[in-house]
């Protein structure tokens, strides 16, 4: 699911610049800016359905700015549920 994403973004890149590129290159009658244009606005669609399938799935789990626990290479060292160090003495 995640490369699913990651080919999703990058083609929603990819269609945005060809769409700079046929502005900038074509003549006023051409469709082709409109074309590029509107296959960004359908992937960015599927990118958002990916990305809410992939959170209800389990496939992304979003996490907090701080963490709830220390890691698990300190021993002696916990964080609170406000996200404050506590010393323990050994």
């Amino acid at each position: 699911m995640k490369i699913l994403i990651i080919v999703l973004l990058l083609a929603i890149i990819i269609a945005l610049f060809s769409g700079l590129f046929f502005l900038i290159k074509d003549e006023s009658q051409s469709k082709r800016t409109v074309n590029a244009l509107s296959w960004r606005v359908g992937l960015q669609v599927a990118l958002i359905v990916a990305l809410i399938v992939a959170y209800f799935t389990g496939a992304l789990r979003p996490h907090d700015i701080y963490p709830t626990r220390a890691p698990a290479a300190v021993d002696a060292t916990t964080v609170d549920a406000d996200g404050r160090t506590i010393n323990q003495q050994q």
